[in-house]
């Protein structure tokens, strides 16, 4: 089970930075291998949304909401708040990540994301957690461990 942040779809489906992108590719690739069920926040895919926004017309946009929306599982905010609130007030985080953190957490995800202090605090809250940038080979090895 895993939990991709947002910063990991984003890399994907736009290049702002090759590597970047290389990596986010290599993750989904690896993901695709196997019946990995991949979780989210509900507020992904207003993040998401918002982001594609700067790059996508609506109706692209729509697009490739509709290709994603068949292969996560949106966790509702009422199975979070507790969860999220918890990790906000151990970690001090952004409340967008709470609900990131939150989310590998209930589920018993490994979190993986782009995002280097959201990978910090979703460590310090006890997840399994990978910093994508920096952490690419051990990331990819516990994905190829687990599937």
């Amino acid at each position: 089970m895993i939990v991709l942040d947002t910063s990991i779809f984003t890399d994907y489906l736009i290049l702002f930075e090759e590597d970047r992108h290389r990596k986010a590719r290599e993750v989904f690739n690896e993901m695709s291998k196997s019946d990995f069920i991949l979780y989210e926040p509900f507020l992904f895919e207003i993040e998401l949304t918002g982001i594609l926004s700067r790059k996508y017309s609506k109706e692209r946009i729509t697009e490739i909401l509709e290709r994603i929306k068949n292969k996560i599982e949106v966790v509702d905010e009422v199975d979070l708040h507790e969860i999220s609130l918890s990790v906000a007030m151990e970690t001090h985080c952004r409340a967008i990540d709470s609900y990131f953190v939150a989310t590998a957490k209930l589920t018993n995800s490994i979190l993986i994301t782009n995002d280097r202090v959201m990978a910090y605090n979703a460590k310090k809250y006890g997840i399994e957690a990978y910093y994508l940038l920096e952490e690419f080979d051990k990331a990819v090895e516990r994905l190829k461990e687990i599937r």
